[in-house]
């Protein structure tokens, strides 16, 4: 299995982008003892090449993004990246139907995100009373995937609470949810 992580955590506000790198060393760890091969697209560094990166997407099966959620959505450097590397005619075409011509093969992909926000404030209060499940929040990352033709969705990860909160869980946790998915 080929797999490729784009991993997106950066140092913002009392965040310092480290929880996300240590979740893409563990999924690199964990899928190379497997005899995976995986690559990986660091979305924080301005050093990535656009026609490698579109490689990257277009050679693997399973593209696994390690983000945090900022503003309700993907932080600005994957927006970016996105923007950048999603080419028309290599990655995409245009359809009669609306979102039919993705070109990316790879058929699954998952999300890994962290936030501040507790798993239990789903679904409560003003703000996020119309989500009560991570991926409601999610859903331009999801339906992105879906665009490219990338339509099987792992149960996404969601490392919660991660700057109050105590992290202990996250690493025991994870590594469960990659045994039990893969």
């Amino acid at each position: 299995m080929k797999i490729l992580l784009i991993t997106a955590g950066y140092s913002i506000f009392d965040a310092k982008g480290q929880l996300n790198g240590f979740l893409s060393y563990l999924t690199d760890n964990h899928f190379s003892k497997k005899g995976y091969k995986v690559k990986i697209s660091d979305v924080t560094k301005d050093t990535w090449d656009v026609d490698r990166e579109v490689d990257k997407l277009l050679w693997a099966d399973v593209i696994i993004y390690i983000t945090p959620i900022m503003w309700f959505n993907m932080p600005a450097p994957l927006v970016k990246w996105l923007d950048e590397v999603l080419l028309y005619q290599k990655t995409f075409i245009i359809t009669d139907e609306y979102g039919e011509g993705g070109q990316v093969p790879a058929d699954k992909f998952m999300i890994v995100t962290t936030s501040n926000m507790k798993s239990s404030d789903l679904g409560k209060g003003f703000v996020l009373k119309n989500a009560p499940h991570i991926d409601d929040l999610l859903q331009p990352l999801i339906m992105t995937n879906h665009y490219l033709s990338i339509r099987n969705q792992i149960p996404t990860f969601h490392a919660d609470n991660v700057i109050a909160g105590d992290t202990d869980w996250i690493e025991k946790d994870y590594i469960e949810h990659l045994n039990k998915n893969f």
